[in-house]
């Protein structure tokens, strides 16, 4: 068969996404024939995402505007509707994240008007919501959960005029009446194939970091994660696929170590970033025998994503012996009071984070620390907890320690998400395939995208962009704000504390809430917010 793949990317963020590579990679595999249409490049002049973070100063400049043919809307439409007219597929993939679905809507009506070419999307949010995704008229299929046999299976049925009732994590239409068929155990992770890269523009492989353009490979050693992060969409896949098993699975040293060294003997990558949730947690054994064969057998420098408590002692100078060259750290919050009881983030307090952030200054490897503002709930001395936890870790080594700070973004499928929702902090869609999601841009990086009834969108977007001016000693931290209160004095919102402790147990169905009446602001906050969303 031949599969049009969509990749609806409109905001210029390059690097390929290992989901969609994995499933083209299976279906190539299986022999049909695969073309991809990537809007990345023709979208926007420049990659916002890293433009917002040099303008806020958190990363060096980088120079890729040249790696940008913007187009017209007209003229991007034209070409996708032009690409399938010429290839003629059987079937029209794509992968669904919220950021990018309204426009990846649109790019799907327009093909299923003129062609009416069936259309199966996977990915997150048709994982997390596939009742609400499989009533988009110009979807004719949810993938939910894990795509690789679902894909295959479904390409084998429709190829051969079979029912399609048989294929697993599928929900689709039959005679307008919506079925699912149910879902099947997480893959073993050494089943899943190696990546094929060919399908991508080899622009998506050059990855700013630390002030240099590297060409990058991109892989993953591992799929999930066992905390119950509010924010995090690991907690959705805990509660809502349950019955496909543990979500945090690993792949075998052996399997790593294949997979990159036969694609960067074919790509010669300067950098690998491993895109897992956290990396470092499996047993030590298995990364001795890691340290040891990368050194030996890739000896690429790579970076990491991984949770404080698995950094120590004992692997840190593995790891840097082994040529790790950055480590990524969520930290969210510098409250301990707002990390245990709004984001759930355990029992790790601020002393903690600074214990292991000094071990990796100690063994002199590169740390990223990851910070969240905009919490539903937090205040502004909140913030400047963050702020001053920050500085401190930065004084550690300031010559390799960086730090990250993005909007708390309210996803569907997270507890986040069933806040907002209930408070009535976000505007949201009514119509099919879209029920529940937030109506207006979903951005980390551009602004809030939520009403934080403790503060004004007006101050979230001056301490953003202060932030690292505050960190780095260039502005003075108010002295109002240099003392911590630990009883959080100024804390007066009752109501959406209660929901925090209502959702503990993790994120429920979006369609079964009902959003209050009226949004309770903090005292002087209210006229600002109201006026600034």
């Amino acid at each position: 068969m031949k599969i049009m793949f969509l990749y609806p990317n409109h905001e210029g963020y390059f690097r390929c996404p290992l989901g969609l590579t994995v499933i083209m990679t299976v279906c190539a595999n299986e022999g049909h024939e695969v073309r991809l249409f990537d809007t990345t490049f023709m979208n926007v002049s420049e990659n916002k995402d890293n433009k917002i973070r040099e303008k806020a100063k958190q990363v060096k400049v980088v120079t890729i505007d040249n790696f940008f043919n913007e187009l017209s809307k007209n003229q991007i439409e034209d070409k996708w509707l032009k690409a399938i007219e010429e290839f003629s597929p059987d079937i029209i993939g794509t992968t669904i994240v919220e950021d990018s679905y309204v426009y990846c809507d649109r790019l799907l009506g327009l093909a299923k008007k003129k062609f009416n070419i069936p259309v199966v999307a996977g990915g997150v949010v048709p994982t997390v919501v596939p009742q609400i995704i499989i009533e988009n008229p110009n979807i004719d299929y949810a993938v939910e959960a894990e795509g690789e046999v679902a894909f295959k299976e479904l390409l084998n049925a429709l190829k051969k005029g079979n029912d399609v009732s048989k294929v697993p994590n599928l929900w689709y239409k039959d005679n307008g009446k919506v079925k699912r068929t149910g879902l099947i155990k997480y893959l073993n992770m050494d089943e899943i194939p190696n990546q094929r890269i060919e399908f991508w523009n080899d622009k998506h492989f050059k990855k700013p970091y630390d002030g240099k353009l590297y060409n990058t490979g991109f892989f993953e050693a591992s799929r999930g994660c066992m905390h119950k992060c509010h924010y995090c969409i690991n907690r959705a896949f805990q509660v809502f696929q349950e019955e496909s098993g543990k979500v945090r699975r690993n792949k075998s040293v052996d399997q790593i170590i294949n997979e990159v060294k036969s694609i960067h003997k074919e790509r010669n990558f300067e950098l690998i970033m491993f895109t897992d949730d956290n990396f470092l947690a499996r047993q030590p054994r298995e990364f001795n025998e890691f340290y040891d064969r990368w050194k030996k057998e890739i000896n690429v420098p790579y970076w990491m994503n991984t949770c404080i408590e698995t950094v120590n002692e004992d692997n840190l100078p593995k790891l840097k012996e082994s040529g790790c060259i950055g480590i990524g750290i969520g930290l969210e919050t510098g409250s301990d009071w707002v990390r245990q009881n709004l984001l759930l983030k355990g029992k790790m307090n601020n002393d903690f984070y600074m214990e292991k952030f000094g071990l990796i200054a100690k063994y002199k490897i590169r740390s990223t620390i990851n910070n969240i503002i905009g919490i539903p709930g937090e205040y502004e001395e909140d913030f400047f907890e963050t702020i001053k936890l920050n500085k401190a870790i930065r004084a550690l080594n300031p010559d390799l320690s960086s730090f990250d700070v993005t909007f708390m973004t309210p996803y569907m499928g997270t507890v986040i998400h069933n806040i907002a929702l209930e408070m009535n902090l976000i505007e949201v869609h009514d119509e099919p395939g879209f029920k529940g999601m937030k109506k207006t841009n979903m951005s980390e990086r551009q602004g809030p995208s939520m009403r934080n009834p403790c503060m004004s969108r007006e101050k979230t977007m001056e301490l953003f962009y202060d932030f690292a001016d505050y960190v780095t000693g260039k502005k003075e931290i108010p002295e109002k704000f240099l003392k911590t209160d630990l009883s959080r004095r100024y804390a007066n919102c009752d109501e959406i504390y209660e929901l925090y402790e209502k959702y503990k147990s993790g994120p429920v169905d979006p369609l079964m809430i009902k959003p209050k009446e009226k949004v309770p602001f903090h005292k002087a906050e209210e006229t600002a917010a109201e006026a600034c969303y």
